[in-house]
C-alpha cells in the first residue's frame, strides 16, 4: 500500500498541470521584456518583424530558460505534442538541422504544450531530440505564440526579431503528399539561414 502511495505521489509530481514556480521563485510563463531589450520604435508580438514574446519555462531536465537569455543567437521556437502525429514527423528533420547548425549558433526550443515531464521524457529519448526541451504545462506560453494547431514553429533572428512563423509539420521530402500542410525539409533550412545571416 506504501508503494502504491509513493509511485502515485512520484508520478502525480510528473504529470501534474499547471506551470508552478521555478527554483528562483518566478512563475513560469510569459515574461515581459526588460526596457533594455526592446529597441525604440519595436514592439513586442508574434507577428513577423516584431519581437518576440519572451518567457521563462522548466527544461526537461529540470533548469529553466528564459528566451531573452537568448539573445545574439539565432533561435527556433518549436511548439508541439507527444500525441501530435505531425510533429512525431517532423521530429527527425529539426533533430537534423539542430545537428547540422548548432555549430553556427543556432538554438532550437522544443516547447511541448500542457504534458508532463513523465511523458514528455520517454518521447523525447525515443526520438533522439537533442536540443533543449522545455515544458509549457497550462499553455501559457503557447496562448502567448498565439499557438492554434501543432506543430507551428517560430523562426527568431539573433537580434529577438520574429522572422517567419509555420504552421504545420516540416517532413522529410516524399512526404508531403501524405501530410496536409506538410512543407519540405528545404524551407527548413531556407528559414535557417534567414535567421543565422
Amino acid at each position: 500500500m506504501v508503494i502504491a502511495v509513493i509511485v502515485g505521489a512520484i508520478w502525480w509530481l510528473e504529470n501534474r498541470r499547471g506551470e508552478g514556480t521555478s527554483p528562483s521563485g518566478e512563475e513560469y510563463g510569459p515574461r515581459e521584456l526588460a526596457a533594455a531589450l526592446v529597441p525604440p520604435g519595436m514592439e513586442v508580438g508574434t507577428d513577423e518583424g516584431k519581437l518576440a514574446p519572451n518567457f521563462l519555462l522548466e527544461t526537461l531536465d529540470g533548469k529553466e530558460m528564459r528566451l531573452s537569455d537568448l539573445r545574439g543567437q539565432p533561435v527556433v521556437i518549436n511548439f508541439w505534442a507527444t500525441w501530435c502525429q505531425p510533429c512525431r514527423k517532423e521530429v527527425p528533420e529539426l533533430v537534423a538541422a539542430y545537428n547540422s547548425y548548432r555549430e553556427r549558433g543556432l538554438v532550437i526550443l522544443g516547447v511541448n504544450l500542457q504534458e508532463g515531464k513523465g511523458i514528455v521524457r520517454p518521447f523525447a529519448e525515443d526520438f533522439g531530440m537533442n536540443f533543449p526541451i522545455l515544458i509549457d504545462r497550462d499553455g501559457e506560453v503557447g496562448d502567448e505564440y498565439r499557438v492554434l494547431g501543432l506543430p507551428t514553429t517560430y523562426f527568431v533572428d539573433r537580434d529577438g526579431v520574429v522572422r517567419s512563423v509555420f504552421t504545420g509539420p516540416f517532413i522529410e521530402k516524399g512526404q508531403g503528399a501524405n501530410v496536409q500542410g506538410a512543407i519540405e525539409e528545404n524551407e527548413l533550412q531556407k528559414r535557417i539561414d534567414q535567421i543565422l545571416n
